[in-house]
């Protein structure tokens, strides 16, 4: 069976691309579903974090940098259960938009602020625009950011309104366990200390199996 592609986007950088790709595939890896972790970005930041793993407790997932050849994404699909893919901000990529194509899941990453929501918004047209081509791709949007302040209530609030491109379930909150876990070449799962951490990114992963996993 082919792989699963969850492709994780957004236009604006900053806004936990990263952060959610690798605790993701990382969290996909450690319930032993053999998963591919694909760096879209040139700047290689998910290739560059993952090569921090100490050599006796090695990423739980494979690792492939395909800022180049963004097409070649399909040809890993036979080899793998699942496939993440971290993407550069769209608005200075073709990549987004290719790998949406061939995207079972596209998440969008929202931080609480104007600038993103202009962002998000962005990446909706984009998702949306790429079923046009591939009717079966699911669209969720992911609050990446505590949800206390009221700013923060506000635009999640509104965001969970949008039937088009719901919003998930589970929220990622602001916990120093995620610097901590990309500066160790890991994932917070890996992480004895970071309990809510580990909650949040588990939570993620089941939700993300009910929504791709036959």
């Amino acid at each position: 069976m082919a792989a699963r592609i969850i492709v994780v986007y957004n236009q604006k950088g900053g806004s936990g691309k990263t952060t959610t790709s690798t605790n993701l595939a990382g969290g996909l890896g450690l319930r032993g579903r053999k998963t591919l972790l694909v760096d879209y970005d040139e700047q290689g930041t998910a290739s560059i974090m993952v090569a921090n793993a100490p050599d006796d407790s090695p990423f739980p997932a494979s690792v492939v940098n395909l800022s180049r050849n963004p097409k070649e994404l399909k040809r890993f699909r036979d080899d793998y259960e699942f496939i993440v893919v971290d993407c550069p901000p769209a608005i200075k990529s073709d990549a987004p938009s290719i790998a949406l194509l061939v995207a079972d899941l596209g998440i969008i990453p929202v931080q609480p602020s104007g600038g993103n929501l202009w962002a998000v918004a962005e990446a909706k047209k984009l998702g949306v625009k790429a079923q046009d081509y591939n009717p079966d791709l699911k669209l969720r949007t992911l609050a990446n950011s505590n949800r206390n302040t009221s700013v923060a209530k506000q635009i999640f609030a509104a965001l969970a309104e949008d039937e088009e491109v719901p919003m998930l379930r589970t929220a990622i909150g602001q916990r120093t366990a995620y610097a901590e876990a990309e500066l160790m070449g890991t994932t917070v799962l890996q992480i004895k200390e970071a309990k809510e951490a580990q909650a949040e990114f588990n939570a993620l992963v089941d939700e993300i199996l009910e929504l791709v996993d036959d």
